[in-house]
């Protein structure tokens, strides 16, 4: 019962339940962004307290009989959900002060969703994970719909709670299965209980295996249970868009590779095939219907989509048992490049929204007239989830099909690269349309907030410096793949 590793989770359930005990004390709306000061203090510190782990290098725990693992791997996740929820709430500030009057709840529940995936990116059995899982999914179910005066929020939360109940319930269906052959909960004595039974044939346990993947699909949005994202991301309020369409992935990630672990030793050629013609479908698919979007968010969603395909690449190429070191590293690289350019992308978003109340793509025509610097911005976040230098993006993508090259699926790294392709139309259409398209009016805006400017700058530098300084990140997540 050591609560030692558990401490940055401490420090962020505490915010959030004294960010909604102040919120009862603070009768002025103007003042109501202290309970959002008084979260990002939290997220900080726990933020802290976790850097401080690492310095002090800390040794894999397994607490609690097994159900939360301190390790590497877990550390690196739940350092990148806390860095999504800082930039998250850098955003919400001034959106959050104009548009959402319960504002402690808001911010309450961004922190508990937080906390929901640092549960989940350090679980070591199945109960937790799933608890943690729907602590989670909660959060974000009414995060998106807490536009009450929008019509496309309250569907978005409908269809978001409908299919993620859904997706829960077949991922503990696949879970009681798995329980009910190897009597046990916890991922490697799942792991050893298969093997010891030889029932990787076994009809049972590989309708296990796939309910399982099926339960986790849906958080990363790979086709088929992407339906959610577009809607979704176009209702709900900005902010939780930009916090949905990273951390959500994070969490996923991080869900589905800590499943594998139970499937890693003698169901590997089951979960491969399946998890291949995920991956193939999926970015395919989101690249193709992202080509025909109108709105920005619904795009991105898209996109958001096509990217879960690639990272699939590298849960393909962790098969290969010599190079799956290098596979997971290529896909914790890539998610914190993910990171920046999303956070990034939708800081302009929330900036043009509020100045033209408008996330059609259209209406970005003419926006490096009347605001050079974000212009530029999201334009440098383009760029980069297209996968061109010099940015993230781009060494991301390198590190990710290189690592399936040495995995021996050259084919499937020639896919992504088709789609990468493929992504450059829709990608570089918003580029053309902010420097060369016409505008009737020029009408320079507004200048951006000191939290909501520092967001987009964190993001470009944190895709700039990912691309200058590779070693350092390289070396990074080379550490936390050893954690698995």
């Amino acid at each position: 019962m050591n609560f030692t590793g558990l401490i940055p989770e401490i420090i962020v359930c505490l915010t959030a339940l004294l960010v909604i005990i102040s919120d009862w004390f603070i009768k002025e709306k103007s003042a109501k962004n202290i309970t959002g000061f008084l979260g990002l203090c939290g997220l900080i510190g726990a933020l802290a307290v976790l850097l401080g782990y690492k310095m002090s290098h800390f040794s894999t725990a397994y607490n609690f009989g097994g159900m939360f693992i301190s390790d590497e791997l877990s550390w690196y996740f739940r350092v990148l959900l806390l860095v999504s929820g800082i930039i998250c709430f850098l955003l919400s500030f001034k959106y959050v002060k104009d548009v959402i009057n319960n504002v402690g709840e808001f911010y309450s529940l961004l922190l508990l969703a937080t906390l929901g995936g640092m549960l989940l990116s350090a679980s070591g059995e199945m109960v937790s994970l799933y608890l943690a899982l729907e602590l989670l999914s909660i959060s974000s179910y009414v995060l998106s719909g807490f536009r009450k005066d929008k019509q496309k929020s309250a569907e978005a939360s409908l269809k978001y709670l409908v299919i993620g109940g859904i997706s829960s319930a077949i991922m503990l269906y696949g879970m009681s299965i798995l329980f009910g052959i190897t009597a046990t909960t916890e991922f490697k004595s799942i792991a050893a209980g298969l093997i010891k039974n030889q029932m990787e044939l076994d009809f049972l346990t590989i309708l296990g295996m796939i309910l399982i993947i099926c339960g986790v699909s849906y958080k990363i949005s790979a086709v088929p249970f992407h339906m959610w994202a577009p809607d979704v991301y176009e209702g709900s309020p900005t902010p939780v868009t930009a916090f949905l369409s990273v951390s959500s992935k994070i969490a996923g990630f991080a869900a589905l590779l800590r499943i594998l672990e139970a499937f890693s030793m003698n169901l590997t050629s089951k979960w491969v095939l399946l998890i291949t013609v995920i991956c193939v479908i999926t970015m395919t698919y989101g690249n193709i219907v992202a080509l025909a979007q109108k709105n920005i968010k619904r795009m991105l969603a898209y996109s958001g989509i096509a990217h879960a395909g690639y990272l699939l690449i590298g849960i393909v190429a962790m098969s290969s048992p010599l190079k799956a070191s290098i596979s997971l590293g290529a896909i914790l690289y890539y998610l914190l490049a993910y990171l920046f350019m999303n956070m990034g992308a939708f800081a302009i978003i929330i900036y043009f929204a509020s100045q033209t109340g408008s996330t059609q793509i259209a209406d970005f025509s003419g926006l490096a007239k009347k605001s050079p610097f974000m212009a530029f911005i999201l334009a440098c976040c383009l760029v980069s989830l297209a996968g061109l230098p010099p940015f993230a993006g781009f060494t991301g993508k390198l590190y990710l099909f290189g690592a399936a090259i040495n995995a021996g699926y050259i084919w499937l790294a020639v896919i992504g690269v088709i789609n990468s392709l493929i992504s450059l139309y829709y990608y570089v259409r918003i580029i053309r349309l902010m420097y060369f398209g016409g505008v009737e009016e020029i009408k320079t805006f507004t200048k951006p907030t000191m939290a909501l400017a520092l967001a987009a700058f964190i993001s470009l530098v944190g895709l700039i410096v990912m691309f200058i300084f590779p070693s350092f990140f390289i070396n990074l997540v080379s550490m936390a793949s050893l954690g698995i």
